[in-house]
């Protein structure tokens, strides 16, 4: 199972970033970041051919794509801060996590605008 593989990766990972840490601190976070990396691109491949299923499935239903795609960016964005946040964390920069989030925050609410505005624009079109 692919799964076990993943958590076996994150544990190895761990492992090595903490021997490393006591050892030479200075490589600790590549292998966190090459263990966190090899995961991600697991998961990615693991999760693509499903995710390209459910868009097609939207799109046959009549639900248009590009709100599927902007949820699915969010998602990502999500992610890969957390992942860079906790990264940051690991090495002591906890004011750099938060501002790393903070981005990520700024961003997916860039990714909102374009609805924000439909909306607004609906909601006064009903007003009128």
């Amino acid at each position: 199972m692919e799964l076990i593989k993943i958590l076996v990766i994150c544990l190895l990972t761990a492992f090595l970033a903490v021997l490393l840490k006591q050892q030479k601190s200075e490589y600790a976070l590549a292998v966190s970041l090459a263990g966190g990396a090899i995961v991600l691109l697991l998961v990615l491949k693991n999760i693509f051919v499903p995710l390209l299923r459910l868009r097609d499935a939207l799109t046959e239903a009549g639900i248009r794509a590009d709100a599927f795609g902007v949820a699915l960016k969010a998602l990502g964005i999500g992610y890969i801060t957390g992942f860079i946040a906790d990264a940051c964390r690991d090495n002591g920069q906890a004011a750099l996590a938060a501002k790393a989030e903070f981005a990520g925050k700024c961003a997916v609410f860039l990714l909102a605008i374009p609805y924000l505005l439909a909306i607004l624009d609906l909601a006064v079109g009903l007003i009128r």
